[in-house]
């Protein structure tokens, strides 16, 4: 029986019956029969009326989803763009149809597709609370940090002063809500940050200087806009200043009560079927946190949300992978169909005009480009950079409808003022993958450096080095290479170590920059953490002074992208560092012809790399290179690395000389460098190509210069060696048995010698090279490292 006594009835249509409430809203009653029969065989499956028109609404959804991004796609256009466009397409349909009303989504299916709907919001909160890491906040750079708190005050300002002006003219809205511009304010204030990730992942600016101050500013972004949503719905639920406080308990309760059990439990749980089983526990206790903030006046996303923020990141992989698609696939598509049952754009314009529509959408649109471009001023950043980041600051994603209906839930906003934010969203979205991938395109041409090779770098510039990392046993003999490069006041040493991590099971890569340091100490050992088979990007940074006694700058950084994408993080760290030099591992492992483990994607990485890079490349094969330092009292004893260069021609070769040049300067190095000159039988072949003979000429000079220096240094050797072809080069090499630690050598690619002859026959591992993958090979070599060199090319880049 219905109670109208606190309402008026309106009128009686097509089955429903219409009331107005005090409040000036309608409730729409229909009646149902219910059957009263209490037995088992009789009663009614509630599911039985609601299951098809959800089945149905899903599939319309889904399926417009899929075939609007697949149309914007070209677009460059994210699935949220797809997913906005699909509401407001719903919204008329739902409004204007009959039939659609009638046989798609009548009202009655309303209860099925909520639930359904509100399920999926609380799940992908909780996935957005996982994968955000609180430890973030210390690292949040004083750029980023006043980047996001100059957005913070600059959008709340402005949605709430668009939000008056929309609303000014009371004859057409008579009841509008004050508080719906705190609402318009906060949509504006939030930045996407999953959203903004994938974005950047995808115009190749997530490992530049640019993404990480946008990445740090979304973060703290979506904290203080999460904080005062929180905050302003617990307070309309409950209407006073002490409402908040039954949230802030069940926080406090999460943090030293949840967050401990949890972690108990996943420390018991080493076995896979223990894994699994914590991973259904955290799904359950997602549903009952949703309800206990429901419970205590604010909303079942925000128990999901902190329950995410507390819940150990060593499962996050796995809940993402078992959770994520479903949530994402299914249940979010029935949350886009209840939001586009909202919009309403004919009723809009009805209240509104469009030079008003085009005046709230430019200057929401710019409220945050200006407030980056002002802090990029301050700071010193070019005013190209500082549009590029007010426009990425302008990602939206579910987040910001979120807020936005939850406006429209407790009455803040309406049917005019909800489908006027969702326009906003709509051109910002288009526009925020557009225009800063152009922004780094052109800035690629602006910033050509000419420290590309070691053979064409000043002896008193800076020298920046990649080192890529997969594994952790890849750090220890790269580390030894790199504290023998020689790092000096004149010309210092910076190296950005990049760990590489394979991107599994998860819709968005991510980037943790860390502010480089430098190290006190080289003694000290390399690893300081090792976390499973990955390396901390923190035990990356334990190094100490060289043997020159300057120090070196290491900036550390972590790389989560699939690895046929991989070698783009890779080059967009060398273009936008200026790097001269990128040096990878070798994808085999073990000692001359006895391979132990063969890594293919590895192997993916180099080839690519060496295809594409903006600068030379070094493919390291570590057999154990290792320095070692003793301590004689007042003295240190070091150990002296023998390395050997074999010059055979080339730019490969004359970059492969660059840097055991560069090497000999250190006092733990002795080089010899054997320069192997063709024989009679050679010199005929090489007479036959003109090309040979224009290297000849630079090799010769090249090779001049560097012995004219070397003159003084008794740790340099100089040898020359006569041999017609790659046989009789591998047997001198091998009188050098068990002497040398380390071989450099070029890659020689482009570049057809006399002296590879009797080896390409054998070759299958074009990444070394010819001589290169020869003494990879050889069991004379299966103690020693080997280093080969590629030379960047112009050709490579006009590709």
């Amino acid at each position: 029986m219905l109670d109208h006594t606190e309402t008026d009835i309106v009128a009686y249509v097509g089955g429903f019956l219409l009331e107005r409430t005090p409040s000036n809203g309608v409730n729409v009653c229909y009646y149902e029969t219910v059957n009263v029969d209490l037995s088992v065989w009789k009663l009614s499956n509630p599911l039985l009326n609601n299951v098809p028109y959800f089945a149905v609404q899903l599939s319309i959804t889904i399926f417009m989803i899929h075939l609007l991004f697949f149309i914007f796609n070209f677009t460059r256009q994210p699935r949220f763009f797809a997913e906005l466009i699909t509401a407001c397409m719903l919204g008329p349909i739902f409004f204007r149809s009959t039939f659609f009303l009638r046989y798609v989504r009548p009202i009655k299916s309303n209860v099925a597709l909520q639930t359904m709907a509100n399920l999926g919001l609380v799940y992908y909160m909780f996935l957005v609370g996982l994968e955000i890491d609180l430890n973030m906040v210390r690292r949040v750079g004083k750029k980023a940090f006043t980047n996001a708190v100059a957005g913070i005050l600059f959008s709340m300002g402005m949605g709430a002063s668009l939000y008056c002006l929309f609303t000014r003219d009371k004859s057409i809205f008579p009841s509008a809500n004050p508080v719906g511009g705190l609402f318009w304010g906060v949509a504006l204030t939030v930045t996407s940050f999953p959203d903004l990730a994938q974005v950047l992942s995808d115009i190749n600016l997530i490992s530049t200087d640019l993404g990480q101050i946008a990445l740090s500013s979304a973060f703290v972004n979506d904290l203080a806009s999460w904080t005062i949503l929180i905050t302003a719905i617990t307070w309309l639920h409950g209407r006073s200043k002490l409402s908040i406080l039954p949230t802030v308990g069940f926080i406090i309760l999460c943090w030293f009560v949840v967050r401990p059990v949890l972690s108990k439990i996943k420390s018991s749980s080493n076995k896979s079927s223990g894994r699994d089983f914590y991973v259904y526990v955290i799904l359950a206790v997602v549903l009952i946190c949703g309800f206990i903030t429901d419970a205590c006046g604010s909303t079942s996303m925000t128990g999901a949300f902190v329950l995410g923020l507390m819940t150990s990141n060593e499962f996050e992989t796995r809940i993402l992978e078992q959770v994520n698609n479903f949530v994402a696939g299914i249940l979010l598509p029935s949350y886009v169909m209840v939001v586009g049952g909202k919009i309403d754009i004919f009723f809009m314009m009805s209240k509104t005009n469009g030079v008003m529509l085009l005046v709230i959408v430019v200057s929401a649109f710019s409220v945050k480009v200006l407030s980056s471009f002002l802090v990029c001023k301050a700071f010193g950043i070019s005013a190209r950079d500082g549009i590029a980041l007010g426009i990425l600051m302008n990602t939206k994603g579910l987040l910001a409808l979120v807020v936005i209906n939850i406006g429209v839930d407790v009455q803040a906003l309406d049917f005019a003022t909800f489908p006027a934010m969702v326009i906003v969203f709509l051109v910002m979205t288009a526009l925020v993958k557009p225009f800063p991938y152009w922004v780094s395109k052109s800035s690629k041409n602006l910033k050509q450096y000419k420290q590309r090779t070691m053979e064409t770098s000043e002896d008193d510039s800076e020298f920046r080095i990649i080192m890529c990392v997969h594994e952790s046993h890849h750090l220890s003999g790269m580390s030894t290479l790199l504290k023998l490069s020689n790092s000096t006041k004149l010309s210092p040493i910076t190296i950005f170590a990049l760990h590489l991590v394979e991107l599994t099971g998860r819709s968005s890569a991510m980037l943790i920059v860390h502010d480089a340091y430098n190290a006190t100490n080289i003694s000290q050992p390399i690893f300081e953490r090792v976390i499973s088979d990955h390396v901390t990007s923190h035990s990356l940074g334990s190094y100490g002074r060289s043997g020159s006694g300057h120090p070196i700058s290491i900036q550390p950084v972590t790389v989560v992208s699939p690895y046929a994408t991989m070698h783009r993080e890779i080059c967009c760290v060398a273009e936008d560092k200026h790097v001269t030099l990128i040096i990878v591992p070798f994808h085999k492992e073990g000692c001359g012809v006895d391979v132990v483990q063969e890594n293919s994607s590895i192997r993916t990485v180099n080839h690519n790399l060496l295809a594409k890079a903006p600068c030379s490349v070094g493919i390291f094969v570590d057999r154990g290179l290792q320095l070692s330092i003793r301590d004689m009292g007042s003295n240190l004893w070091r150990q002296q690395i023998n390395v050997a260069m074999l010059f055979t021609g080339g730019p490969d070769d004359r970059e492969a000389l660059a840097y055991s040049w560069r090497m000999a300067g250190s006092h733990e190095v002795r080089l010899t460098v054997v320069h192997f000159r063709p024989g009679e039988k050679a010199k005929s072949i090489m007479e036959e190509r003109k090309e040979s003979e224009n290297y000849k000429q630079l090799d010769e000079k090249y090779v001049n210069e560097l012995r004219f220096k070397a003159m003084c240094n008794d740790s340099v050797i100089y040898l020359e060696k006569v041999v017609n072809n790659g046989e009789e080069i591998l047997r001198t090499t091998k009188e050098m048995f068990g002497y040398y630690d380390l071989y450099i050598v070029g890659r020689g690619q482009g570049v057809a010698s006399p002296f590879t002859s009797g080896l390409s026959e054998w070759s299958d591992c074009k990444d070394l090279g010819v001589l290169g993958e020869a003494l990879s090979t050889s069991e004379f070599a299966r103690n020693a490292s080997i280093l080969v060199i590629q030379q960047y090319y112009v050709a490579d880049t006009a590709e």
